[in-house]
């Protein structure tokens, strides 16, 4: 995966669908974490701080 257009799309605010390597599924948008390495994923249903290793795959919705 290509962290560069992950983290593009972070910063433009786009609606994302995340898929992590454990299965698991968020939509939502992310902003910048206080990590280089990980960023903050906010869902309807609360915020997640998810490390870029973890992102198996990702779309713009």
């Amino acid at each position: 995966m290509q962290n560069s257009k992950l983290q593009q799309a972070i910063a433009e605010g786009a609606l994302l669908e995340i898929h992590l390597i454990s299965g698991e599924t968020y939509r939502g948008t992310g902003e910048k974490g206080h990590s280089a390495e990980s960023f903050e994923f906010k869902t309807d249903k609360g915020s997640l701080n998810l490390p870029f290793w973890t992102i198996k795959r990702y779309k713009r919705i």
